[in-house]
């Protein structure tokens, strides 16, 4: 037998691994197309105007020509290699498909693993629930006589059996002939999500959370929740109102640093003062639920790692939700920019977003250099609050930023990232050319704090500290590059900047370093799922009060132990506002 070289071997034996990992990534990308496909026979698509009359003459005006019904659910059991691999071989569902072989239906798979492998384990066995839909367009063919269809969809969701219904995991389905009496009592299911936790929430106006009993439930993995809308459900305004100071002449921000949840409820981490049970994500939930009904601010900003990606990667959406709820509940515009680890769990940054300008009262935008790469970022955006007598007049101008997350540059600039001059440029012509009215008492939010936050020092009096009010308890984690974004800030006449990252910092420190002399502060975490530490740190959260009478902004804290009680009160902006320590 003849012995190839070495060199050879070698050059074969990378040839097989290629090959297999081609062949892998070639089925996984095939496979992955059957997420959402359609099935039957492909109807010409129903123009608009034709599915509305079809509506009205229905006694459907309420409903969109675009809604749809259920009228199957299953779930498959998938193999997965790490994250690079995952093959589905057993699927099992309540209703054929070709019992809907005269509708036109699209399948929608719900990309959330219930045995909560996918991600955590190196191979294992996934599953992943899947659920058919026929959009109402499709009805006008079959005129009144919906009979013809042949088509049942789903009413109902049980945890027990009732008459006819099938058995789906732990729970019973109920299915019903779609007709015109059902559809105007609005008795069909139209959309099926998951979530995961005991204490998962959905704050989606018409949508329905199952929590009674669980969709399953499996030893390595939270308990998952069927959540759903209802075909027709009556459209609620959930559009954040325009951002307006008060009749006070005020306007308040609750800042929310640091939260750190994840699914399911947790251990807390570092908790102090310590208690002999602690779960941290509903201590976190309380905490916050405290300080708005105290506060009840005009508006939240959400500083970045609202959700803890390790403990997020089952589904990122659950936890989003959950930390939004609380504000959604109260009807609060809110803002948000992303930490470092806000993505590390099931969605991306682009993912996350997405999500997050889409749900009610949110204040979330993308504008058009975001990219889906992360280059640029992911959310950097402008706001304007407006005065109360004069709605087309801004009396507060509010910039935020995505800070990124670790340096690509590790070998020069290791560590954290930075603040691109693309960002800053870009927020600076936006305020130039977009901007039609200029505002003082301005002020900028985003996750990782800027290099000048390291500035104890005075730059102008030599010797002596510049103001800081707080606590300064570990050493600042800013990025090891400066990309100068102070100046900008500062040219742009922002008075305020406000991080979070660093949990056990929750100072303000005003920075000699640029002729405005803007303060740096923190806000200080607020999540019991993070660290803090540094001999015990209690959870905070900070508040903002702008006065627009006044010409100033306010500033003060809470503890989570104390929250009826407030500390570091500051005026920032006025005779009584420290210049030199």
């Amino acid at each position: 037998m003849i012995r190839l070289p070495k060199l050879y071997q070698r050059l074969l034996l990378y040839f097989a691994i290629f090959g297999v990992i081609a062949f892998f990534y070639y089925d996984h990308l095939r496979a992955s197309k059957i997420q959402q496909r359609f099935i039957g026979k492909d109807y010409v698509t129903p123009s608009a105007p034709s599915a509305e009359q079809w509506l009205r003459n229905n006694d459907l005006e309420d409903f969109s020509y675009s809604d749809k019904l259920v009228i199957n659910i299953g779930y498959d059991e998938c193999f997965h290699i790490g994250r690079f691999y995952e093959r589905c071989f057993n699927r099992f569902e309540l209703k054929s498909r070709l019992a809907s072989e005269n509708s036109h239906v699209v399948r929608k798979r719900i990309h959330k693993d219930l045995r909560n492998s996918f991600g955590r384990r190196w191979f294992g066995k996934s599953e992943y629930v899947y659920y058919d839909v026929l959009h109402l367009a499709w009805l006008q063919y079959f005129g009144p006589n919906l009979e013809r269809l042949n088509v049942e969809a789903i009413t109902e969701i049980s945890k027990v059996p009732k008459g006819d219904s099938l058995q789906f995991k732990d729970v019973f389905v109920m299915f019903k002939p779609v007709g015109i009496e059902l559809l105007q009592n609005r008795s069909f299911i139209s959309e099926i999500n998951v979530l995961f936790g005991a204490d998962c929430v959905n704050p989606i106006v018409n949508w329905t959370l199952q929590k009674n009993f669980p969709l399953t439930e499996y030893a390595y993995s939270e308990p998952a929740y069927l959540t759903y809308k209802f075909v027709g459900s009556h459209p609620v305004n959930t559009e954040p109102q325009r951002l307006q100071e008060t009749n006070e002449g005020k306007f308040k921000i609750v800042q929310l640093a640091d939260l750190h949840l994840g699914v399911g409820e947790s251990e807390c981490v570092d908790e102090f003062p310590k208690h002999e049970v602690c779960k941290a994500d509903p201590k976190t939930k309380t905490f916050i639920q405290q300080v708005l009904d105290i506060e009840k601010p005009q508006m939240v900003v959400f500083t970045g790692d609202q959700i803890m990606g390790d403990r997020s990667i089952q589904d990122s959406e659950t936890v989003l939700l959950k930390a939004v709820a609380p504000v959604i509940a109260r009807k609060i515009p809110w803002a948000m920019v992303w930490g470092n680890h806000d993505d590390e769990g099931s969605l991306t940054r682009w993912q996350l977003s997405q999500l997050a300008s889409a749900l009610p009262y949110s204040l979330f935008k993308s504008n058009i250099h975001d990219t889906q790469d992360n280059t640029f970022g992911v959310g950097n955006y402008v706001h304007q609050v407006f005065s109360k007598d004069d709605t087309e007049a801004p009396v507060s101008t509010l910039y935020f930023l995505d800070s990124h997350k670790y340096s690509t540059a590790g070998k020069i600039y290791p560590g954290y990232d930075w603040i691109k001059e693309s960002q800053w440029k870009y927020i600076e012509e936006y305020h130039d050319k977009v901007l039609k009215s200029k505002t003082k008492l301005s002020m900028a939010f985003f996750h990782i704090p800027l290099p000048e936050y390291l500035n104890t020092a005075s730059k102008t009096h030599a010797g002596e500290k510049n103001p800081l009010i707080g606590t300064y308890k570990e050493g600042v984690t800013a990025p090891k590059y400066n990309s100068e974004g102070i100046a900008t800030l500062d040219r742009l006449g922002v008075d305020v900047i406000s991080c979070g990252h660093d949990h056990c910092n929750d100072y303000c420190l005003r920075d000699d370093s640029t002729p405005n002399r803007p303060w740096l502060c923190y806000g200080g975490g607020g999540g019991e799922g993070g660290y803090a530490g540094y001999g015990g740190t209690e959870r905070r959260i900070r508040i903002y009060e702008i006065d627009i009478s006044e010409d100033n902004i306010h500033t003060w804290k809470r503890l989570n132990g104390s929250p009826e009680n407030l500390f570091d009160y500051q005026s920032m902006l006025d005779s009584n506002s420290p210049e030199i320590a």
